[in-house]
């Protein structure tokens, strides 16, 4: 049997080809809204900052959010927690991929005080580790929609104005 030259370069080729088509190329486009922007609004609110950021639990990739309440924060526990949840939900930097944990620190804030509040909203939560709770994703769809979701504007009653005489 003879060999003809270049039969094993069209294979190669060939093959290449077929191979290049399995293959998804990274995502490379910028997010509509980074999770820096949606901190910048979260921290509108005074007395109160956010980190939002990838985490993995072994090989799992998470959504964590920390929030750090201090007394310059007079809101309502509920509220902030809905606004915090909606500004991170509209960024679509870091998926929440298998869930999302949050974390709210602060004078008095603990896992129980964030599972009462997220509870008020209609959105389950169990303990995860110290003050961080494990956010049930169903219940973030159902009220916030599918992720990534439109980008929340401040409610007023977050930006506390200055308080009248007497009240």
């Amino acid at each position: 049997m003879r060999k003809r030259p270049g039969a094993g370069l069209t294979i190669l080729v060939l093959c290449a080809a077929l191979l290049a088509g399995c293959t998804v190329p990274a995502d490379s486009s910028e997010p509509r809204r980074s999770t820096s922007m949606a901190e910048a609004d979260i921290a509108k609110t005074p007395g109160v900052t956010a980190r939002i950021g990838r985490a993995y639990d072994g090989l799992t990739p998470y959504l964590s959010v920390n929030v750090e309440v201090t007394e310059a924060f007079t809101g309502d526990e509920a509220t902030l927690l809905d606004h915090v949840l909606a500004q991170v939900w509209s960024q679509d930097e870091d998926a929440p991929e298998k869930y999302v944990t949050l974390g709210v620190s602060g004078p008095g804030r603990t896992a129980e005080t964030t599972s009462a509040a997220l509870a008020s909203l209609g959105v389950g939560s169990m303990k995860y580790a110290g003050s961080a709770v494990s956010l049930i994703g169903a219940d973030l769809v159902a009220r916030y929609g599918e992720w990534p979701g439109s980008v929340p504007t401040v409610d007023q009653e977050l930006v506390p104005g200055p308080r009248a005489p007497g009240t």
